[in-house]
Parts: C-alpha cells; sequence; structure tokens
C-alpha cells in the first residue's frame, strides 16, 4: 500500500475550488455605514435601481429626465456622478474627506472607489462609509423630488451625510479620534 500525505487544508482547496475575489466585496461586506445605504449602495452598483432611462424603455413612464437637475435622461451614470446636483454634493463630500480628486464617470468612480477602500485604514473606512450614505442620500432627494415634490440644498444633503456619519462613527471607538478632526459641516 502506498502511503500519501493527506491534509485538510488540501482537501478543503480542492473542494472549495479557486475563484477570483470579487473587486467590489470591499465596497459593500466591510462597510461600517448604515445597512440601508450599503443596500442603497449594492443595488447601485449592479445598476439595479428603477432610474428613469430604464422605465422609459419598458414603457412604463414617458419622462426620462433627472429629476435633480431636470436637464439630461436619468441614467445610473447622470444621476450619480454626471447631475450637476450630485456633482456638487460629491465635490463636497471629498473635500470634507480630504480627497483631492474631482468626479469622474460611474465605471471610473468605481474603479476608483474600489482601490482606495482596499486599504485597510480608518480613512478607507469612513470613505466606504461616505460613499454608501452619498448614493443613499442622492437616491432618497431623486424619490422625495418624484414622489413627494419635496426638495432640499446640496448644503443640507451635505451636511445631513456628514452627521449621519459623525453620528455612525462615534459608535465605533476606532473611528472616533479620526471624526474629531473631520469637521461636522463640509
Amino acid at each position: 500500500m502506498e502511503e500519501t500525505n493527506f491534509s485538510i487544508k488540501k482537501m478543503y482547496q480542492v473542494l472549495k475550488g479557486e475563484y477570483n475575489k470579487v473587486p467590489l466585496r470591499r465596497l459593500t461586506c466591510n462597510n461600517l455605514g448604515s445597512p440601508k445605504w450599503v443596500f442603497a449602495l449594492y443595488v447601485a452598483i449592479h445598476r439595479r435601481l428603477y432610474t428613469k432611462d430604464k422605465l422609459s424603455n419598458w414603457g412604463i413612464i414617458g419622462d426620462d429626465v433627472c429629476a435633480l437637475c431636470k436637464a439630461e435622461v436619468e441614467t445610473h451614470q447622470h444621476l450619480f456622478f454626471s447631475c450637476n446636483f450630485s456633482k456638487q454634493i460629491w465635490h463636497k463630500m471629498l473635500n470634507w474627506l480630504l480627497i483631492t480628486r474631482g468626479c469622474e464617470g460611474w465605471n471610473e468612480e468605481l474603479e476608483w472607489a474600489i482601490g482606495y477602500a482596499k486599504r485597510k485604514s480608518i480613512v478607507a473606512d469612513v470613505y466606504r462609509m461616505a460613499l454608501a450614505a452619498t448614493i443613499y442620500y442622492i437616491w432618497q432627494e431623486r424619490n422625495l423630488r418624484i414622489f413627494q415634490q419635496k426638495e432640499r440644498t446640496t448644503g443640507m444633503i451635505s451636511r445631513l451625510i456628514t452627521q449621519e456619519i459623525h453620528h455612525r462613527a462615534s459608535m465605533i471607538p476606532r473611528l472616533t479620534g479620526y471624526m474629531h478632526n473631520l469637521n461636522f459641516y463640509p
């Protein structure tokens, strides 16, 4: 009889198979933000939000103009990063986080966010929270304007996002020191 070296680790790896890690996992799985923010981010990343361009293509609505800027067709790309209203919020949030860069397109922003969020640091943790919160509150503002005919300014939304992030971070001991260095209002 032949003697073989059996290893549970090797057997586990054979049974598990080899799969590439999903690059987006760092944005959603390790996000310390509110579950509703993270869910909105997850759905937006997979382009499953019912934007007006999708609803128009399905024949559900006739008006596909962005509710935030009232100038262009509402797509994921436009709503979250190309719309002037959203861009103002992103600029305020990036400045608040001390990140010196401008907003680009949806794919470019996701690629940059994946690279930035890979880091295991307090700064990356707060960035992941801010990304999820900003996506959530832009989507919420869009829905408020469509369904309740209410409007908030970019300043009000930016302030709300930073206050919510400060509140969530205050419950996480390792983030409190870093958060004290950030302003409460962008």
